[in-house]
């Protein structure tokens, strides 16, 4: 009679845990919902070389020319002015973006999050290359003749750019800030080995300290309250501001990596990887704190933010949605070879997806009539 309740107390107990396993998959599903093509949306056009800028009543493809859409995939005219739009000669060429600003051809800077746009900046002695933006400033890449790029800063509101002092010879590579504390990632060319540096400023551009490393190919800099990350071909390297290293991580990835911003540090992908300084894994989290290393699936690309987690492509036939440890959790293949992806900021519920024949298709986690049919 014991031997018996022991047996029904053990498929009991069986039974128990194959319901919460069986549970907690619905319940890590739920939290990523099924996403459905949006058809009643028009298509829109957008080559290899293009990007999207999104604005609160639509899109950009920022092209030359640029094309603007509203929400319904109608080509609409640019939201500017008048004025705006006599002096960019009613052709707008965007060279730059960031989350919340534009530059064009013609070296003038709008903020898209109204309409019309307002433009905060024009100088035609100058061209930008490229831009960062942050929550008081811009750092704007200038082309200076037949030299490199320099940075200089934008403050919001401000007429006048902010130059980098104490910088000599050295070329510009990348640049981060946290506040009005800013790093700049450089590299110097004229001697026997490139030398690395890396100039610290506060209040912007206050010039007090810089960290020097020979001979290290470094991509990307990404700057914390009170340590950088440097993340380099062979290996990602944590500095405190007193440039002591306070730990490195090899992945020989051979510079094949996705960086993504996240709520309290950066995560690096490295999708070709399986091991990260020989513990396995492939995805590397660090915060100001610490850093740990989790296992994502091999081979995905596009990652991004999604829900409590995230959402990448595989092989550019479906889309994973992960839970925020990398966990994969659901598969939705997509109906044509696709090879990138983005999520509207100001719509979060819809992601696009460009397909093998350069069409942006809009999808939403909110199930569409025609699925009802």
């Amino acid at each position: 009679m014991h031997r018996r309740v022991k047996v029904i107390l053990t498929i009991f107990f069986m039974i128990a845990v194959a319901a919460i396993y069986f549970l907690y998959s619905i319940l890590q599903n739920n939290r990523h919902p099924e996403l459905y093509p949006v058809y009643s949306v028009q298509p829109i056009p957008m080559m290899q070389e293009e990007e999207l800028h999104f604005f609160p009543e639509g899109l950009i493809v920022c092209g030359a020319p640029s094309r603007f859409y509203n929400l319904h995939g109608e080509e609409i005219p640019p939201p500017l002015t008048e004025d705006d739009l006599a002096a960019e000669n009613h052709s707008i060429n965007i060279v730059a973006r960031t989350s919340r600003h534009i530059a064009t051809a013609n070296n003038r800077i709008y903020n898209t999050q109204t309409i019309p746009f307002t433009l905060i900046y024009e100088n035609k002695e100058i061209s930008i290359w490229d831009m960062k933006e942050y929550d008081d400033f811009l750092i704007l890449l200038i082309k200076e003749g037949n030299m490199a790029a320099k940075p200089y800063v934008l403050p919001m509101d401000s007429d006048f750019l902010i130059s980098f002092e104490g910088m000599g010879n050295a070329n510009y590579i990348s640049a981060d800030a946290y506040g009005e504390n800013i790093s700049l990632l450089t590299v110097s060319l004229d001697s026997p080995v490139p030398i690395t540096r890396v100039f610290h400023y506060a209040n912007l551009n206050e010039l007090y300290g810089v960290l020097t490393l020979e001979n290290q190919m470094l991509y990307d800099i990404y700057r914390m309250k009170s340590k950088i990350i440097l993340i380099g071909i062979e290996e990602v390297l944590c500095y405190n501001m007193e440039g002591e290293l306070q730990w490195s991580v090899l992945h020989e990835s051979g510079g094949r990596f996705e960086t993504l911003s996240i709520s309290d540090g950066l995560l690096i992908y490295f999708p070709e990887k399986a091991h990260l300084d020989k513990k396995e894994g492939n995805a590397l989290f660090i915060t100001e704190q610490n850093y740990k290393i989790e296992l994502f699936p091999k081979y995905l690309s596009n990652l991004i933010a999604y829900e409590n987690g995230y959402l990448a492509m595989e092989f550019n036939e479906s889309l994973v949605f992960l839970t925020e440890k990398g966990k994969a959790v659901r598969k939705l293949t997509l109906p044509e070879v696709s090879d990138w992806l983005e999520r509207n900021p100001n719509s979060p519920k819809n992601l696009y997806v460009r397909t093998k024949s350069n069409l942006i298709q809009l999808y939403t986690s909110e199930k569409q009539e025609e699925n009802n049919k």
